[in-house]
């Protein structure tokens, strides 16, 4: 084989020095820092060179790697170290090496799931506009830049976390950051950790580049959606060609096979149904007792008495279960999950994740049993008309509402909860909605400490049973869906408060074209009328809705509590101010705007394009500042009408009109 000297920054590069070293072959490995040496295993086979090389001295050193020879140089540098790229590329060109560039896979985040920069100056002067306390996760070397941006007011309430290295350290106290301001930690952190950093103190804004999911970029997004941060991206400098992880593995041992020949790992994902023995199907206990190793949740685990404690990995997320994979020469490897591998199941992500880590993995799946089967059989009850819903993991308004809206309008609802208090709060919701019905719950199905209960929702609205029930929710007497789901003006509380009439709040919803998934603004919100019947349309609409006063924004949790609608947040204060912290939207709904709609349009549209506007207006001057503003932006899809109402109440033994105020109703898109 000809000689491979790999530039490492990242696990990539680790991967490859791996690779090379189970196959006895000889190669250099190039870090930049004391700690990046520590982060390799040790191997006779990888010759470790440490400290940071500028372009001449890169090129001097591999001339006296190869010494004339032909070769391989592999970068697998960060996907934000241009420079060190870039110097390497020019260095293999020189000497006329083969070069390899391998690439990380990116998020594919979009403006809709979080705040997109082009660099972190760009980034900083937008946090200047924030509030709350903000979490910087992208390096000690971006920290300079971000803090002769922002403000000594922005810099006292930002918190960075760094490598443990006197280093890294050094640079922080050297840009003002606060000793308690510092967290110094090794990586990789998992979901579960970057929450409690989060939760711990008070962030708002978590920072980050986007890694992938080797630099665990995932593990921060969904941290970061859990804990409702506002999550904020550097994107990746440049747009670069090479190879994953895998295919540079190939490239490099096309012709270099393992000395022993040594079997292709397989990968078990195992559903093993509620947890006792009895409930496992043959094929699953066939692949655990034949298993290297037994990866899962420490409960799970518990289970499998008569597996050795040395094969139990009591870890169940990918970040975690990669890494040991990565390290240990298994054959095969099996990865529990309760109930059904199939039914609202991490497995999905986890084979995404093992494909993307090696591509040509062998990777099966075996189904196990799932609560709910085991609970309709006990029950004597069939599924296939059923709606089955999942709370397990869930704890949201939006999350309750949902269920609640499934359970109004079907007779059986099957339901994963997280723990008996989910029991207690379902089943109060379900009576503010007004509903009668049963409650069957199950807990500890399949194990000697199995309850089935019967309750009434008033009793249930009082479970306190500890452990991770499955219920089947009866309604007594479900109503017909509504194929429009329009609300009547009666519906509403008002008091003295403006309101979209229904006519008219009609055509202006049917205008804003809502689709499934979309972020919905209401601007001056009055009663709430529009966003509460907007959120019925689907609940995997988010809707926010904006309200300056507050006997309006208080009259709105009113109307959203009595309607039992859970994907609706109200925002009080100006909107000018809160859209600033807000997801992009597909679509926007003024109502009102305080005499602000031109400086509300410009930050609506700084957020990006393909916004669907739908403007009210009543007076004349609002009508004339509408035809102002669209001659000044490039819309589409313009459409204007006027609509006219008016009403037939009886008046003593007559019906007279009674008219509303003509409504101009504009509706475009930018």
């Amino acid at each position: 084989m000809k000689k491979v000297v790999i530039f490492s920054g990242t696990t990539e590069g680790r991967m490859l020095s791996s690779a090379l070293a189970r196959r006895k072959l000889q190669h250099v490995v190039c870090v930049a820092s004391e700690y990046g040496k520590e982060m390799m295993e040790d191997s006779p086979f990888a010759l470790l060179h440490v400290g940071r090389m500028d372009a001449d001295e890169m090129a001097g050193y591999l001339r006296g790697c190869f010494e004339g020879e032909d070769g391989t140089v592999v970068d697998a540098t960060h996907p934000y170290a241009t420079e060190v790229t870039e110097n390497i590329k020019r260095a293999a060109g020189t000497l006329g090496l083969t070069y390899i560039r391998v690439v990380r896979g990116k998020s594919g985040m979009t403006g809709k799931d979080a705040s997109i920069y082009t660099d972190i100056a760009d980034c900083a002067t937008a946090l200047e506009e924030t509030e709350g306390n903000i979490l910087l996760t992208t390096g000690s070397k971006e920290l300079h830049k971000y803090c002769e941006t922002v403000s000594a007011e922005t810099r006292r309430r930002t918190y960075v976390r760094v490598l443990p290295t006197v280093e890294s350290l050094e640079m922080c106290m050297s840009e003002g950051i606060e000793g308690d301001h510092i967290i110094a930690m090794h990586g990789p952190f998992t979901r579960e950790c970057n929450e409690a950093v989060l939760r711990q103190y008070a962030i708002r804004h978590l920072v980050t580049k986007d890694s992938g999911t080797a630099g665990g970029f995932e593990a921060k997004a969904e941290a970061a959606r859990n804990v409702s941060v506002r999550l904020h991206v550097i994107e990746r400098p440049v747009e670069e060609e090479g190879v994953g992880v895998e295919e540079a593995e190939r490239l490099l041992l096309s012709d270099c096979p393992l000395p022993d020949e040594k079997e292709e790992m397989m990968i078990s994902v195992v559903g093993i149904g509620m947890g006792s023995r009895a409930c496992r199907t043959m094929e699953a206990e066939d692949a655990i007792r034949s298993a290297d190793a037994v990866f899962g949740a420490k409960r799970l685990l518990e289970s499998l008495e008569d597996i050795p404690a040395e094969r139990k990995y009591g870890m169940y997320r990918a970040e975690e279960i990669i890494p040991v994979l990565e390290r240990e020469d298994f054959t095969h490897a099996v990865i529990l999950y309760s109930g059904d591998s199939g039914f609202y199941s991490g497995a999905k992500r986890m084979i995404h994740a093992l494909k993307a880590w090696r591509s040509r993995l062998s990777v099966r799946v075996l189904p196990g049993i799932s609560s709910v089967a085991y609970l309709a059989a006990k029950l004597g009850e069939s599924y296939e008309n059923a709606v089955l819903f999942s709370l397990h993991g869930k704890n949201e308004e939006t999350d309750y509402g949902a269920l609640v809206r499934e359970v109004r309008y079907h007779e059986k609802v099957f339901s994963l909860l997280s723990g008996g208090r989910d029991v207690s709060e379902v089943a109060k919701r379900l009576m503010e909605a007004g509903l009668q019905g049963t409650v069957f719950v199950g807990a500890d199905l399949s194990y000697d400490t199995e309850r089935i209960e019967e309750l009434s929702f008033e009793e249930a609205a009082s479970y306190g049973v500890e452990g991770i029930p499955t219920v089947l929710i009866r309604n007594r007497a479900p109503e017909r869906r509504p194929l429009l789901p329009v609300k009547r003006d009666t519906e509403f509380l008002r008091s003295k408060v403006p309101m979209t009439k229904e006519c008219v709040r009609h055509e202006s919803i049917l205008r804003l074209e809502p689709r499934e998934g979309d972020v919905l603004y209401d601007i001056g919100g009055g009663t709430g009328s529009v966003a509460i019947e907007a959120a019925a349309l689907h609940p995997s609409l988010k809707v926010y809705t904006m309200e300056r006063k507050t006997e309006a924004a208080s009259l709105i949790r009113e109307n959203l509590k009595a309607a039992g609608t859970g994907n609706v947040t109200v925002l009080e204060g100006e909107a000018t101010a809160l859209i600033k912290e807000l997801p992009k939207p597909d679509a926007v709904f003024i109502g009102g705007s305080g005499g602000r709609l031109r400086e509300i349009l410009e930050l609506l549209t700084s957020k990006g394009t393909g916004i669907r506007y739908v403007i009210n207006a009543v007076s004349m001057e609002t009508m004339g500042e509408v035809q102002k503003l669209l001659e000044s932006y490039k819309t589409s899809d313009e459409r204007t009408i006027m609509l006219s109402v008016s009403e037939v109440n009886q008046v003593g033994a007559y019906h007279m009109l009674q008219g509303q105020n003509p409504v101009w109703i504009f509706s475009f898109t930018i």
